[in-house]
């Protein structure tokens, strides 16, 4: 029976012991730096162990575990995991430098280590579906990719967190957060990779008021002039891209869109036809031919989100390895190189990066 420990008792890990538990899989402890978050996510899902010391990850009756925990975590504590044979799901990004990227997926190779990233966007049901179309011969040559993923989340005011702690959560926020998933998959269904960009960004508000931990604008507070913060992420990226194919593509990602919760969208079109899909209409694909009205193709028995994420652990520890297709560590270093051409491209006035 399969035995799993939880790094970090925040928001996502929820969603990972509820997949769990419905996948039938023991959660065996939980740690965090927080003793009391610790204690009651414990309490919440019944799990016999937690504490504040990473070291009861290793205990031997542990198969794998799930890092929930800000980016600046990631690097060293996989390591350490997959040197002593865990296997691994991680959230993403996978780390934050290139170098410690492709070290991470050389060893979990060495290691013959299951390891996974949290890109659950490829486990909509119809996203299958969308990589059906684009993959037969009577799609045609990819020529265009384009799309948005759009979010309201970081709208001021908002509450000051680790995602504007560049030490915790790196140099990118919106780039990092809901790039990632955007990048998986279009990448996933035209089985083309990303190989060169170019973007900029807008951060709208970088100085910014702290009250009682929330931040506001400075308009909102013209007189403060002491509880100040300084952030440097991107509230918005536009990027361009260039595919492996020739193919061209742009993609708009916002986290400060009003009336969004969570908006991604992408729509490609070959030679002979266009195919799209949006997550606010998930269970349902569109496709135009020459000249032709839209044709929607509708699953009435599709899935959501929290699905979406049960489906890539239900996946990760099934057996059936010639049918996995969850993100593996080679695929989240790829998603890594990709975000830091982004931002070097963005911090050079938009020039042509090249994805090493």
């Amino acid at each position: 029976m399969e035995r799993v420990g939880i790094l970090g008792a925040g928001f996502i890990s929820h969603s990972h012991a509820e997949a769990l538990r419905n996948c039938g899989i023991e959660v065996y402890t939980i740690v965090d730096r927080s003793e009391t978050a610790a204690k009651d996510f414990a309490a919440r899902w019944d799990v016999p162990h937690y504490g504040t010391q990473a070291e009861i990850l290793f205990d031997e009756s542990i198969s794998a575990v799930h890092i929930c925990t800000p980016p600046d975590t990631h690097y060293e504590i996989v390591k350490r995991l997959l040197e002593a044979g865990k296997n691994v799901i991680c959230e993403k990004p996978l780390c934050f430098s290139n170098e410690e990227a492709k070290e991470l997926e050389q060893l979990a190779v060495q290691k013959q280590r299951k390891c996974a990233i949290n890109l659950n966007v490829r486990y909509h049901n119809m996203s299958d579906k969308v990589k059906e179309f684009v993959q037969k011969t009577s799609f045609g040559t990819v020529h265009f990719v384009h799309g948005r993923y759009l979010q309201q989340f970081h709208l001021l005011p908002t509450l000051y967190n680790w995602r504007y702690i560049p030490e915790l959560s790196g140099k990118m926020r919106a780039v990092t957060e809901i790039g990632t998933h955007w990048f998986d998959i279009v990448q996933y269904v035209t089985g083309l990779k990303i190989v060169q960009v170019s973007a900029i960004f807008g951060n709208f508000n970088p100085d910014r008021v702290l009250k009682d931990g929330m931040m506001h604008t400075t308009e909102e507070f013209p007189e403060e002039k002491e509880h100040l913060v300084h952030i440097e992420s991107e509230d918005v990226a536009l990027i361009h891209f260039k595919l492996s194919n020739g193919a061209i593509g742009s993609v708009v990602l916002s986290e400060i869109s009003h009336g969004y919760s969570n908006y991604l969208t992408y729509e490609i079109t070959g030679s002979n036809m266009t195919v799209g899909w949006n997550s606010q209409n998930n269970n349902e694909i569109y496709y135009n031919e020459d000249f032709s009205q839209t044709n929607i193709i509708k699953d009435g028995f599709g899935n959501g989100f929290n699905d979406s994420l049960q489906r890539l652990i239900a996946d990760f520890y099934s057996n059936d390895a010639e049918n996995n297709k969850y993100p593996t560590f080679e695929e989240g270093a790829n998603i890594v190189r990709i975000c830091n051409a982004v931002y070097e491209s963005a911090i050079h006035n938009s020039k042509w990066i090249d994805v090493e």
